[in-house]
């Protein structure tokens, strides 16, 4: 039962977070239409990203500061289990956000999300252990002395166990 919850969870994060949050929202890559956004957007909540805006703008932050006192997913200079745990509690600059302010459907999961992700937290609570663990890995052991690759990252990040090269890419 605990792999088929698996299995759904890296689905969902795999939509969710690397295609959907990380890559396409966070970096602006690729055009994708309406329907990518929801469902990209739905899948990111059942993970247990309910402020998606919020998450993007940390990631951006966590990329203009990488490795500094100022970065966010510093285990170094945040501390590793407010890192784990995303216990972020800085200010966004609205610069980095204002596209995904604008976009109505992310409005509505940044708005909305709080309430939504009740039913997800009843009926899938394992999406969101798992989504909680997974993002937590990869910020702590994916910078645990800057960005690092490690292959195991992958088993709860989908296809984000190369972060180093990611970095290296921007």
């Amino acid at each position: 039962m605990l792999f088929y919850w698996y299995i759904f969870y890296f689905i969902f994060a795999t939509i969710g977070a690397t295609l959907g949050l990380h890559r396409y929202w966070a970096h602006r890559k690729g055009s994708r239409n309406i329907w990518f956004e929801w469902i990209s957007l739905i899948c990111a909540l059942i993970i247990g990203v309910y402020k998606p805006i919020s998450w993007i703008g940390i990631h951006r932050l966590h990329h203009k500061y990488s490795d500094t006192a100022k970065d966010p997913h510093s285990p170094k200079y945040q501390g590793f289990w407010k890192v784990f745990l995303s216990r972020w509690e800085g200010h966004i600059p609205y610069h980095l956000v204002k596209d995904c302010v604008r976009n109505p459907r992310m409005r509505f999961f940044q708005r909305y999300g709080k309430y939504l992700i009740w039913p997800v937290i009843i009926f899938s609570p394992y999406t969101i252990i798992l989504g909680y663990i997974g993002i937590g890995i990869l910020n702590t052991a994916g910078h645990s002395n800057g960005p690092a690759n490690h292959w195991w990252i992958n088993i709860l990040a989908p296809f984000e166990g190369n972060h180093k090269d990611h970095h290296a890419g921007l």
